[in-house]
């Protein structure tokens, strides 16, 4: 738990390990900003675009283990927000958590009729491109020329989510391969 008194000098310390990844960034510690208790407010136009959880995703993979032990392992309520966004635009985001059971089998299966899993591997067959490490630009380009309205496309990306995905690399490195090879079983 961070002490309001150490708010500035965490906060410093948190901005320094975080510029790399997000150099726009501006951080805010302090009790109540967005909602009660213990708030920690992230900012970059990076976020923009993003899901809610792969901007958390994307912030606490920055901050080295130690740091973050030391003070965000519990009792913070994190908000990383695009410029411009609101504690509670970000709030009312929708999560993966969100998806039900039926909402999961049916997301595969629309992923299985589009032959999505496929037709992302061609994206960067041959190609010099690598897959995004921060976004789903790739995964929504398919998407999308396959026909799927924005509300489903980005119910898909939820659905990448909850199966561990968080950009276009970890859906090409951990589930095409997996849900390539359930769907060839």
């Amino acid at each position: 738990m961070i002490n309001p008194d150490q708010f500035e000098s965490v906060q410093r310390e948190l901005t320094n390990c975080l510029q790399g990844r997000f150099p726009d960034l501006s951080v805010k510690i302090g009790n109540d900003i967005h909602y009660p208790g213990l708030n920690v407010v992230v900012t970059s136009h990076k976020f923009t675009g993003l899901l809610a959880e792969q901007r958390f995703h994307h912030v606490v993979r920055a901050i080295p283990k130690d740091l973050y032990e030391k003070h965000f392992q519990r009792g913070i309520v994190w908000f990383e927000l695009a410029p411009g966004e609101s504690g509670k635009d970000l709030m009312r985001m929708p999560r993966s958590t969100d998806l039900t059971t039926a909402d999961e089998s049916a997301i595969r299966k629309t992923l299985d009729e589009v032959r999505f899993f496929q037709k992302l591997a061609r994206e960067f067959e041959g190609d010099d491109d690598e897959p995004s490490g921060v976004s789903f630009e790739s995964t929504i380009r398919v998407l999308s020329k396959a026909g799927l309205p924005p509300d489903q496309v980005e119910r898909c990306c939820l659905f990448m989510i909850l199966k561990g995905a968080y950009c276009d690399a970890h859906v090409m490195r951990d589930l095409l391969p997996k849900f390539t090879a359930d769907h060839a079983a």
